[in-house]
């Protein structure tokens, strides 16, 4: 369980910044982090006519026909799913730097592809990612 504490007027300036790309400004409480943390993640979700082209292009199919609403709702659940788990692993990343352990497993840049499907969370390393052997 985690306290929300939420406030319009701070959700509207997060978005309107976002929106406009002017600084945010400090941020300096839990609720304030949180409520940042909401702006980004439907910063990014809004992004869906994105997601949902570059998604039918990894599954191989073409959005050059209608899609339909079963299509729609699909695609949506697995950007969701997918977004979850790609925000919780730029977290775990974020920790290893907090921690000093970040340069131990990766170099400094990383790129992958994290999808998540039936409750469990796969990264497919592109590039940064060092060799455990």
């Amino acid at each position: 369980m985690f306290p929300v504490n939420s406030e319009k007027r701070r959700a509207e300036r997060f978005v309107e910044c976002l929106a406009s790309g002017s600084p945010i400004g400090p941020v300096r409480t839990v609720d304030e982090m949180l409520s940042l943390a909401g702006a980004c993640f439907l910063a990014l979700l809004t992004h869906g006519p994105i997601w949902r082209k570059t998604l039918a292009k990894v599954q191989g199919r073409t959005l050059a026909a209608p899609q339909t609403p079963e299509h729609i709702e699909a695609d949506d659940q697995t950007i969701f799913a997918d977004l979850h788990a790609a925000v919780e692993f730029v977290a775990h990343l974020t920790m290893l730097v907090h921690d000093h352990q970040y340069d131990d497993n990766f170099a400094g840049k990383v790129a992958c592809l994290v999808t998540q499907a039936g409750g469990k969370k796969k990264v497919i390393p592109v590039e940064g990612f060092k060799s455990r052997g």
